[in-house]
């Protein structure tokens, strides 16, 4: 695995939960993208049987990421 590939750090079973650590990481100057965001807004009853909402970042920032999230209050 290089550093530049994409890993998923967290998933979130609503789309305002993945948006708000998007943000978090932002702050913290880390890039993320999010998977099946439109799904949620698509499908709202029964998303969670697709996957939820994927939050990922380049594997050369996960560490830093996923500390950052483990510390949000996000539930």
């Amino acid at each position: 695995m290089s550093d530049n590939d994409l890993v998923i750090i967290a998933t979130f079973d609503h789309d305002w939960q993945a948006h708000i650590a998007k943000d978090l990481l932002a702050e913290a100057d880390i890039p993320s993208v999010l998977d099946n965001e439109i799904f949620s807004s698509l499908y709202p009853i029964g998303f969670n049987s697709i996957g939820g909402v994927n939050l990922r970042v380049f594997s050369r920032d996960k560490k830093r990421a996923q500390h950052i999230i483990n510390n949000a209050k996000l539930s």
